[in-house]
């Protein structure tokens, strides 16, 4: 298991002075949209309060990015937007609140693809993210500048949002790990909303160990450390069909499913029928969007009056016009389409659990993208992220190796388990067998 790195620094003013450092060295990153101005001036209240040998929780002082669309209490709230420019945030989302009372320093606020609509980071506001160590390269999306500015050393942690993918596809492109919980709708509370059915909220860090500790705290639980788990007795469904055939990510993967079965786990191949349905399937979004956001904007002061005035607007990237032009025409959700996609989700649930259950399976592994990116440029991940987007299982993605040009290939494990706790246990074994190999 990797080593925890979301430890309370024994000088909270050096630590959030060295990643502000770090920040001013990497404008070309876009990662950020903006720092919080009271950072240090909180981190010299907590070296107070470590003088006196006082610690305000297992997070105290520990700086942390939080993706644009995550409210902030006092900080501008903006989704990438330029017609939200102006939007501030009154009151923190209830996972932000969470981690202050934890000890956490919200540093700054990270880019992100605008609304959280694409799997890369691009916004009117902050340009595209870039890779941290390919700079031509996208960084991933939705949550690529939480991703970036990780991976960059801005922080050693942050939150994003995951609808289809937007946490596990920058974390697999940077190679971080990256856990996208069970939908709860509590979690979402203070969140803008892209579709009430698939929206999450989840930590994207370095270890499987801090990816626990985050996850724990934002919801609310004692946090723990992992036990070690022996991958012995382990069972574990390989969907083949989403294996690629990129040549040089096939080659990754192929030397990490290796390495596991050198662990002593059962792998076992697995056919998914319903995979064809997954990789067609109208996203929710489409949907639920404009009804869900309409509802979130009328509950801040001086936001625009609804979706429509957005567009009206103009003060958007012009390539999501056409996007949200469909978007406008969805003013309810029962709708055919509407009740199409909850249906697919409730069969797909019930083939995930079914397989599950006869095979005796801990999980699901499969590539987390389908393809690693080549520019700035969307790159279509496939219908992997979806598996958990549309079943609402938990998954979670590890980094497993890099290809020969050094780019990470994430690995991603799908439980169909009730609580995170198992997937989080496993993943930590896994993740332990790849820094080994």
């Amino acid at each position: 298991m990797k080593k925890q790195r979301l430890i309370p620094p024994t000088d909270c003013v050096a630590e959030i002075t060295r990643r502000l450092t770090t920040i001013d060295a990497n404008p070309q990153l876009n990662a950020l949209l903006g720092v919080n101005p009271d950072a240090l001036a909180e981190a010299a209240q907590y070296q107070q309060l470590r003088r006196r040998g006082q610690l305000a929780g297992p997070l105290h002082g520990v700086p942390l990015i939080v993706k644009d669309n995550i409210a902030c209490a006092g900080l501008p709230l903006t989704l990438g937007c330029a017609a939200l420019a102006q939007l501030r945030a009154t009151a923190d989302a209830l996972v932000v609140r969470r981690l202050r009372q934890a000890g956490a320093i919200i540093l700054a606020r990270a880019n992100m693809s605008e609304f959280a609509f694409d799997v890369r980071s691009r916004s009117s506001l902050g340009g595209d993210v870039h890779h941290p160590q390919f700079p031509v390269i996208t960084a991933g999306g939705s949550s690529g500048g939480s991703a970036a500015a990780v991976a960059a050393g801005m922080a050693e942690g942050a939150l994003g949002t995951d609808t289809g993918g937007s946490i596990r596809i920058p974390c697999s492109y940077t190679g971080l790990v990256g856990l996208r919980p069970r939908v709860r709708r509590a979690q979402m509370q203070g969140i803008a909303p892209l579709s009430l059915s698939k929206d999450t909220v989840g930590p994207m860090v370095h270890s499987v160990q801090d990816a626990a500790l985050l996850h724990a705290i934002i919801h609310g639980q004692m946090p723990s450390t992992l036990e070690p788990l022996s991958l012995k007795g382990v069972r574990l469904g390989v969907i083949r069909a989403l294996e690629g055939d990129a040549p040089e990510q096939r080659a990754v993967w192929d030397d990490a499913l290796a390495a596991l079965r050198r662990q002593g786990p059962t792998l076992v191949d697995i056919d998914l029928p319903i995979l064809p349905e997954v990789a067609i399937a109208t996203c929710l979004s489409l949907y639920e969007f404009r009804v869900a956001f309409d509802a979130w904007l009328r509950q801040h002061p001086g936001a625009p009056d609804g979706l429509q005035t957005i567009v009206a607007s103009g003060q958007f990237l012009p390539e999501f016009m056409p996007l949200l032009n469909q978007m406008l025409v969805s003013q309810t959700l029962r709708t055919p389409q509407w009740l199409a996609g909850r249906q697919l989700r409730r069969r797909l649930r019930q083939t995930l659990g079914l397989m599950a259950e006869q095979g005796r399976l801990d999980g699901f592994l499969y590539p987390t993208v389908g393809r690693i990116p080549d520019s700035l440029e969307k790159m279509p991940p496939g219908c992997a992220p979806e598996l958990a987007a549309i079943s609402g299982f938990a998954a979670i993605t590890i980094p497993c190796g890099v290809t020969r040009a050094g780019f990470p290939v994430g690995l991603e494990i799908l439980s169909p388990a009730g609580e995170e706790s198992a997937l989080l246990t496993l993943a930590a074994a896994c993740e332990t067998t790849f820094t080994l190999s």
